[in-house]
């Protein structure tokens, strides 16, 4: 399965205009819309095609289970695994509540801490879910797709789509 994304733009007559590249996602590669459209023409090509998914609208469910939809969301806008320098694409990750979902809140009719929504979602892989969840490893949310962490000793990452930058790195050694 190949997912294929392109830039489109509404023309003053209302037709829709794609750009001539875009990418794969699961390579980064530059893919020609020419090669798309040659692919789609092979009677043997299976095509499914999502709704487009406006990655600035937030979207929100009463649940603790991310639907497919809010998934989709939270896979393309992170990317990849949020967690510090790791690169584990987002497709195969799980969907954390960066705040933690109360599941006693609705019985005892208090406002949701931790709702399911695209601000308070991000993509961990497993062993970083894991590893977030059971140890001193804590982060939040500072702006859509862009998180603060903070390590057990106290040292703090910021992880965006682009990488991972030491929020305050360490002071370089002293010069002998």
């Amino acid at each position: 399965m190949l997912h294929a994304h392109f830039d489109a733009a509404t023309t003053g007559d209302g037709s829709t205009v794609f750009g001539p590249t875009g990418r794969l996602e699961e390579r980064q590669r530059l893919l020609l819309l020419g090669q798309l459209q040659s692919w789609c023409g092979d009677a043997r090509t299976k095509i499914t095609v999502k709704p487009v998914i406006d990655l600035n609208a937030e979207q929100s469910t009463p649940a603790y289970a991310v639907p497919d939809r809010i998934r989709e969301q939270v896979v393309l806008r992170d990317r990849a695994c949020v967690f510090p320098w790791c690169g584990r694409n987002a497709r195969a990750c799980d969907v954390d509540h960066v705040v933690e979902f109360d599941h006693e809140a609705a019985v005892e009719e208090r406002e949701q801490p931790g709702p399911t929504t695209t601000s308070n979602l991000a993509a961990l892989c497993r062993s970083h879910h894991r590893l977030k969840t059971h140890s001193a490893w804590r982060y939040e949310t500072t702006a859509p797709g862009v998180f603060e962490w903070t390590s057990p000793h106290g040292h703090r990452y910021r992880r965006d789509r682009h990488g991972t930058t030491a929020v305050d790195p360490r002071d370089p050694p002293d010069r002998p």
